[in-house]
C-alpha cells in the first residue's frame, strides 16, 4: 500500500516537471519572438516581404532616429530598400514596352486598350514617385526616367491630336468621345472650341443623331451652343412635321413633345409667342362674383405675356402674339364650412408677487464647493517641493490650480448676480376657442385658344377645386406666456384670408394636353366677331346663373326679418345686428366687427354662415360683410324729409334675445361729431328716436314702415337720461354703399 502511494507521488512530480519545462520553453519562445518583433529593421524587412509598403514606410518614419544612429540597422534597411527597387524593374520594363507599342493615330476601337496601357504606366510612375522609402534612401529604380519620358511623349501626342480625332469621330452614333479617348480632356473647354463643328453636325443630322448627341454631351455643351443646336434641330423637325407648310400651334406643340420624347431637351420654342387675356365679365367682377384669381404656371419653353384687359382685340401685344388664350371665369367662389368649436384651456399672467429665488441657494452651494476645493488644492501645492514631484509635476499642478481659480471666479460672479428674492408671476386659468374650418376655392373657367397663323380657335372648360383645412384660435389672451406657441399651433383669420386671396395656379401643359387630344374641336374663324360671340354667349350664361341664384322667400307676416341677421363675434362673446343690402352682402356697425376679419352670421331661418369683412368706415361706424349664403336685401327710404312723430321700428338682438323688434317715434335729424371716432372736422347725420336700443341692437336696421331709414348705432347712457337713441342716417348709409359700388334697392 505504501509503495503504491510512493509510486503515484513520483509520477505526479514527473508530470509537473514535464509541464513546467514545456511552459518554460513556451515563455522563452514568446520572449524571443517579442524581442525579434521589436527590432525595427527586421520589422521593416518583414513588411516589405509581405508587400505591406504602407506599413514599412510608417516603420521608417517612426524610427528614423534609431536607423540614423545605428549604422548596422541603417545598412540593413538600405539593403531591404535596394531589394524593393529591384522588384520594380520588371514592372517598369513591361510598362515601357506597352507604351512603346502604342501607335498613334489609331482607330477608335483600340482607344480603350491604349487608355488602359497609359493608365497602368501612370499608376506605376505615381506609385514609385510617391514612395517615401525609395526617395529618402536614394533608391531610384533603373528605367523609370525612360518610362516617364516615353509616357509623357505619347500622352502629349494623343492630346494634341484630340481635335483632329473629334472631327472624324461618329458623334451621332458613337459612345461619348471623352469616355473612351485615351487621355483625359477638359470637356467644357474642348466643346467650347468645337461649337462650329457641333452646329454643322446638327444641321446635317438625320433621324436620332442629334438626340443621341444631346444625351451624350448635353451636360457639358456651352449654353449658347446648346441653344443653337436645339433651335436648329427643332426647326428642322418642325419643317418635317408640318410638311413644308406654315406650322399650326397644334403642330408646334406636337413637335415639342416629340422632341422631348426623343431625349432632346427643348429649352425654348422659337417663333411662338403666347398672350393670355382675361375676358371675364366686368359686371360679374363688379358685383363681387369672382372671389379669387388664377395664376398660370408656364411649364413649357414658350414666351408668354399676361394681359389683364378685356379689350384684347385692340391690344398690340395680343396682335403680335402667335397664339392668344382667352380666360373667362364663369364661376369663382369661396366655400367655407365651419365645424363645432372646441374649447382649450390655458393660463395668463395677471400680476407678480415677490418670492424666494431657489437659484440663489444653488449658486451659493456651488460657490462654497469650489471655495473648499480651491483651498485644498492650494494647501497641497504648498506642501510639495521640487525634489518630490519634479518640474513636470509642478507645472501640471499649477495648471490645475489656474483652472480651479477660473471656475471659482466665475462662481463668485454668478452668485453675486443672482438675487435672493425675485418677482414670480401669478397665473389665472382661462379658456379660448378653436374653430375648425374647411375652405374651398371652386371655379369653372372657359378658355379659348386662338391660333392666328392657322386661323382656328378651340374652346373648352376646366374646373378647379382646391381645399384646405384650418384651425382658427379665438380669444388667446395677449398675456398668455404660451401665446407664441399657440399662434404657431393654430391658424389666424389673416392666414385664411391670405390663402383665399392667393391665385390658383393652372398649368399650361395640362391645358394644352387636352387641346392636343381633341383636334376635332378646332373651328375656323373668318374674323374676331365669331370669337367675340362665343365669349359673350358664355358670359351671359354666367350672368344669368349668377342673378338667378337669389333669395326671395317670405318667412312670416313681417318679411323684414328675412333681411336681418345676427352678427356673432368669433369667440361668440358678443352679438350685434346687421342686414342684407345685396343678396350676399351685409351691412352692420364697424364697432361690431372691429379687429375681426371674419364673423359668424345667423339668419332668421336658423341657418348659419361665415362672413368676411370687406369694407369699413370708422367715422360713420359702418362695415360691409360678404357672406357665403344669400338673403333678401332691404329697401332704403330716399325722400329728403321724414315726418316728425312717425313710428320707427328697430329689429335686432338686444342682450342676445334674437330677432326682437322695438318701436319708437322719430324726433329729428341730428348732425353731430362721430360717436365712434370723434373728430371736430367731421360731422355725421343721425336719426333720433326713443325706440328701445340696447347692446345687441348695434348694426341693425331702423325701419319706417318697410324701408330702412337708419342703422342703429348708439344711445345716451347718462344716469339722468332716458330714451335717447341714435341711428346713422340713411343718406350716410347710401353714400357709404356708393363709395364701394354696392347696388342697393330703393
Amino acid at each position: 500500500m505504501l509503495n503504491r502511494r510512493f509510486l503515484g507521488l513520483i509520477l505526479l512530480i514527473l508530470l509537473l516537471t514535464i509541464c513546467g519545462c514545456k511552459t518554460g520553453r513556451s515563455i522563452k519562445t514568446n520572449i524571443k519572438e517579442t524581442v525579434i518583433s521589436s527590432n525595427p529593421e527586421d520589422n521593416f524587412a518583414r513588411s516589405l516581404d509581405r508587400n505591406k509598403f504602407t506599413q514599412a514606410e510608417q516603420i521608417w518614419l517612426d524610427n528614423q532616429d534609431y536607423f540614423l544612429e545605428n549604422p548596422k540597422a541603417m545598412e540593413e534597411i538600405t539593403k531591404a530598400a535596394s531589394e524593393l527597387k529591384k522588384r520594380y524593374r520588371p514592372k517598369i520594363s513591361a510598362a515601357t514596352t506597352n507604351v512603346l507599342s502604342i501607335h498613334w493615330p489609331a482607330k477608335s476601337a483600340k482607344w480603350t486598350l491604349i487608355r488602359l496601357k497609359l493608365d497602368n504606366a501612370r499608376v506605376l510612375i505615381d506609385e514609385i514617385e510617391s514612395s517615401i522609402i525609395l526617395s529618402d534612401l536614394g533608391q531610384t529604380p533603373p528605367g523609370l526616367a525612360k518610362l516617364k519620358n516615353k509616357f509623357h511623349e505619347k500622352e502629349s501626342q494623343i492630346r494634341t491630336d484630340a481635335q483632329t480625332q473629334f472631327k472624324k469621330y461618329p458623334l451621332q452614333t458613337g459612345p461619348n468621345f471623352f469616355s473612351i479617348y485615351p487621355v483625359k480632356l477638359d470637356e467644357a473647354e474642348f466643346l467650347k472650341s468645337q461649337a462650329a463643328l457641333l452646329e454643322h453636325t446638327v444641321a446635317s443630322a438625320h433621324g436620332d443623331g442629334v438626340p443621341h448627341m444631346i444625351r451624350e454631351y448635353g451636360a457639358t455643351i456651352p449654353p449658347k451652343t446648346l441653344r443653337n443646336l436645339e433651335g436648329n434641330y427643332f426647326r428642322e423637325l418642325l419643317k418635317k412635321e408640318s410638311e413644308g407648310k406654315t406650322p399650326s400651334f397644334r403642330t408646334v406643340i406636337k413637335t415639342m413633345k416629340k422632341a422631348k420624347k426623343l431625349g432632346f431637351p427643348v429649352t425654348e420654342v422659337p417663333d411662338c409667342k403666347i398672350a393670355f387675356v382675361r375676358v371675364t365679365s366686368k359686371t360679374l367682377m363688379k358685383e363681387n362674383g369672382i372671389d379669387f384669381g388664377l395664376g398660370f404656371d408656364v411649364d413649357l419653353p414658350v414666351k408668354t405675356r399676361m394681359l389683364g384687359k378685356t379689350a384684347m382685340f385692340s391690344s398690340k401685344t395680343a396682335k403680335d402674339a402667335d397664339v392668344v388664350i382667352l380666360i373667362n371665369e364663369t364661376v369663382s367662389k369661396i366655400d367655407r364650412k365651419t365645424f363645432r368649436p372646441k374649447a382649450y384651456r390655458s393660463k395668463l399672467i395677471t400680476g407678480y408677487r415677490e418670492g424666494y429665488n431657489h437659484a440663489y441657494d444653488q449658486a451659493q452651494l456651488r460657490l462654497e464647493q469650489l471655495k473648499l476645493k480651491r483651498q485644498e488644492l492650494n494647501q497641497r501645492n504648498n506642501t510639495h517641493i521640487l525634489g518630490w514631484i519634479g518640474a513636470s509635476g509642478i507645472t501640471s499642478a499649477a495648471h490645475q490650480a489656474a483652472i480651479e481659480e477660473q471656475k471659482y471666479n466665475e462662481a463668485v460672479a454668478n452668485a453675486t448676480s443672482i438675487p435672493k428674492m425675485i418677482d414670480k408671476p401669478i397665473y389665472q386659468k382661462y379658456s379660448f376657442r378653436v374653430v375648425p374650418m374647411r375652405t374651398a376655392k371652386i371655379a369653372s373657367v372657359q378658355y379659348v385658344i386662338i391660333d392666328r397663323k392657322a386661323r382656328t380657335y378651340f374652346t373648352d372648360f376646366f374646373d378647379i377645386v382646391q381645399e384646405k383645412n384650418f384651425k382658427i384660435a379665438y380669444g388667446v389672451d395677449p398675456d398668455d406666456p404660451d401665446q407664441l406657441k399657440l399662434t404657431a399651433r393654430f391658424n389666424t383669420d389673416k392666414e385664411v384670408h391670405n390663402w383665399e386671396k392667393q391665385p390658383v395656379p393652372v398649368r399650361l401643359s395640362h391645358m394644352l394636353n387636352f387641346y392636343l387630344e381633341h383636334a376635332e374641336k378646332d373651328k375656323k374663324y373668318r374674323n374676331m366677331a365669331d370669337i367675340r360671340k362665343t365669349i359673350l354667349n358664355n358670359r351671359n350664361k354666367a350672368l344669368a346663373e349668377f342673378y338667378s341664384d337669389k333669395y326671395e322667400s317670405d318667412t312670416g307676416n313681417d318679411p323684414r326679418f328675412d333681411s336681418t341677421v345676427a352678427v356673432l363675434s368669433p369667440d361668440r362673446t358678443g352679438t350685434g345686428s346687421g342686414f342684407f343690402v345685396t343678396d350676399n352682402i351685409i351691412l352692420t356697425n364697424y364697432h361690431v366687427v372691429e379687429r375681426n376679419d371674419f364673423v359668424e352670421i345667423r339668419m332668421h331661418n336658423r341657418m348659419e354662415a361665415f362672413g368676411k369683412v370687406m369694407a369699413v368706415d370708422a367715422y360713420r361706424d359702418l362695415a360691409l360683410v360678404k357672406v357665403n349664403t344669400h338673403g333678401k336685401p332691404v329697401r332704403f327710404y330716399t325722400r329728403n324729409t321724414l315726418p316728425a312723430g312717425v313710428t320707427l321700428e328697430a329689429i335686432g338682438h338686444p342682450k342676445s334675445y334674437f330677432f326682437s323688434i322695438t318701436r319708437g317715434v322719430f324726433s329729428a335729424y341730428r348732425r353731430m361729431p362721430s360717436y365712434n371716432l370723434p373728430s371736430r372736422g367731421i360731422d355725421i347725420r343721425y336719426i333720433q328716436t326713443d325706440a328701445a336700443i340696447n347692446p345687441g341692437n348695434s348694426g341693425g336696421p331702423l325701419f319706417y314702415k318697410n324701408k330702412v331709414v337708419g342703422v342703429n348705432t348708439w344711445k345716451r347712457i347718462d344716469p339722468d337720461v332716458d330714451n335717447l337713441a341714435f341711428a346713422v342716417h340713411y343718406a350716410e348709409v347710401m353714400k357709404f354703399l356708393d363709395q364701394y359700388g354696392i347696388k342697393y334697392r330703393k
